[in-house]
């Protein structure tokens, strides 16, 4: 069964159409990259898939229950408290119940007072019963792996290091679908390779948008591109997209040409 699907759906921010007549189909284990010029609509289509935008016109399906985690390009102001409690919080509750325990613990370990010995063993109690002592070693394997300070102040990191911290907690989600918009920006080339292998052995459906070259070859095999609000979809790795594509732009100029004649 398909994750999500759109059939005939059209977008316009005023009088200017950004997706018209758009059909769009999204497989479990599909890796998927998007491409298209800038401002071509690649942003839209991602609001649209996560909820966040409704189309104008046409009809959104998607998958009961669907678990969706995206990475945006803009930063979540709101957001506050120490970099584990936000990849933490990507888990939902049992990611809130980790996050406690960790801040708790440290607590207890300068103060170790009745109360805090007490709301830890509580603690305790609510993770082994939602099996959540696993998460906690996969939160500390990407943290490690993108090098990121489990302890510092989410509100006080750079733009760049809250992107890495916003990608952490969308990759330890494990949702079906996972949404990512230039997930390499700001990343090192150490933590690229990890990510590529990560996402490589990632059993849900991923879709993203980059601008690198490298890791887009790696990963893609199938290509959606927007031009000119259509959406056209190619079953191919990177490198094919981009000899097939010229192929196709050969072959409609000699028509054009043919027909001036």
């Amino acid at each position: 069964m398909a994750f999500v699907n759109l059939r005939n759906v059209s977008v316009s921010y005023g009088s200017e159409p950004v997706l018209e007549g758009v059909d769009l189909q999204i497989e479990p284990g599909e890796r998927i990259s998007l491409v298209g010029r800038n401002g071509s609509g690649k942003s839209t289509l991602l609001k649209l898939l996560t909820g966040e935008i409704a189309p104008d016109s046409g009809e959104i399906t998607r998958m009961i229950g669907l678990r969706v985690a995206s990475l945006t390009q803009t930063v979540q102001q709101a957001m506050s408290g120490s970099v584990y409690d936000i990849v933490a919080g990507g888990l939902g509750d049992a990611g809130t119940a980790l996050a406690r325990y960790h801040r708790v613990s440290r607590e207890a370990a300068t103060h170790p007072d009745a109360a805090h010995l007490d709301e830890l063993h509580e603690l305790q109690h609510v993770l082994e019963a939602s099996s959540a002592w696993s998460m906690h070693q996969e939160i500390e394997t990407v943290l490690t792996r993108m090098s990121l300070p489990g302890e510092a102040l989410f509100e006080h990191l750079s733009a760049g290091m809250s992107r890495r911290v916003l990608l952490a907690r969308a990759l330890v989600s494990r949702p079906d679908l996972l949404l990512l918009d230039e997930p390499t920006n700001h990343l090192d080339l150490q933590a690229i390779l990890w990510l590529e292998e990560f996402l490589l052995a990632y059993q849900g459906a991923l879709l993203f948008v980059t601008h690198d070259r490298a890791f887009l070859q790696r990963l893609s095999r199938r290509i959606l591109e927007i031009d000119r609000g259509r959406l056209s979809s190619w079953p191919c790795d990177y490198n094919t997209f981009v000899d097939r594509k010229a192929g196709l732009l050969e072959a409609q100029a000699h028509e054009a040409k043919v027909f001036d004649k």
